[in-house]
């Protein structure tokens, strides 16, 4: 990085040909101070950019990823009721295999009795 030289107000030129050089040079560090405003200024423009360009992608990322956490959710759910239902109907088929289960089902359910049974229905 340049150092700032300040200048000294009481140097003159001694002819032309020098002033025209001063000027120059002059214009030569406007120019140059010109240029380096520039260069930062597109420096962080583009730094803003790449940050917005990044935090769109973590942003779509986390979506995704919320979007398949919910979903891995909704499944494991879905599997323990299934599981639990699979218990539930190899339970059931275990029991069908007993005859006073099925005696018992079949009362229940088509209103069946034993002999000398009487049976009462009530009101709910």
């Amino acid at each position: 990085m340049m150092r700032k030289v300040k200048k000294q107000s009481n140097i003159q030129p001694l002819n032309s040909a020098g002033k025209h050089h001063m000027n120059y040079q002059i214009r030569q560090e406007q120019y140059n101070r010109y240029i380096h405003r520039r260069r930062r200024i597109i420096a962080m423009i583009a730094i803003v950019v790449v940050a917005i360009i990044t935090m769109i992608n973590l942003y779509g990322q986390q979506t995704k990823y919320t979007n398949a956490s919910a979903g891995l959710q909704e499944t494991n759910k879905a599997l323990t009721n299934a599981k639990k239902t699979n218990t539930d109907l190899k339970q059931e088929v275990k029991d069908l295999h007993d005859d006073s289960y099925l005696q018992k089902l079949i009362r229940e359910k088509y209103m069946y009795t034993k002999d000398n049974e009487i049976v009462f229905n009530m009101p709910n």
